[in-house]
C-alpha cells in the first residue's frame, strides 16, 4: 500500500487510470507487433513449403537417376537418338526429363569407350519450386 501512494503522489491525486491517447498509443505499438509475427509466419509457411517441395523433387531426380543408372545399356529410356530426346515423364505434380547423349567420335576423354551421359531435370508448375539439375556418366559395362 506504501509504493500505491507514493505513485500517487507522484502522479498526482486526480490521475487515476490511463488517458485516451496513451491507450491508443499501446494498440498501436501492440498492432504492429501482431503485424510482425504475422508477417513472419507467412513467411515460414512459404519456405516450409518450399523446402518440401525442393526435398520432394530430389528424391524423384535421385530415385530416377538411379532406375537409369542401373537399365541395361541398351535400354529404351537410355536411346540417345534425336527423335527419342528429350525423355519426359510427369509425376505428380513434378515433370521429370532427361537427355541422353554420346561423345562424338574423336573424342579425347572417351575415345573408343561407349558411354552415354544423362542429365536429368525435375521441375515444377509451381513457381515457388526450383529445379533439381543430376548428371551421370553411364558405361557400357555398368
Amino acid at each position: 500500500m506504501k509504493n500505491f501512494c507514493v505513485i500517487r503522489r507522484w502522479f498526482g491525486k486526480s490521475e487515476t487510470g490511463f488517458t485516451l491517447p496513451e491507450v491508443m498509443i499501446a494498440l498501436a505499438v501492440f498492432s504492429i507487433g501482431i503485424l510482425a509475427v504475422f508477417a513472419m509466419q507467412t513467411t515460414a509457411i512459404n519456405q516450409n513449403a518450399a523446402a518440401r517441395m525442393q526435398s520432394e523433387a530430389t528424391g524423384l531426380a535421385v530415385h530416377t537417376m538411379e532406375r537409369l543408372a542401373v537399365a541395361p545399356y541398351d535400354h529404351e529410356d537410355l536411346s540417345a537418338a534425336p527423335e527419342d530426346n528429350p525423355h519426359q515423364q510427369d509425376v505428380g505434380p513434378y515433370r521429370v526429363e532427361w537427355i541422353i547423349t554420346t561423345p562424338a567420335p574423336g573424342d579425347p576423354v572417351y575415345d573408343g569407350i561407349p558411354v552415354k551421359r544423362i542429365a536429368l531435370t525435375v521441375d515444377s508448375a509451381n513457381p515457388h519450386a526450383r529445379p533439381v539439375t543430376l548428371s551421370f556418366i553411364k558405361g557400357q559395362g555398368l
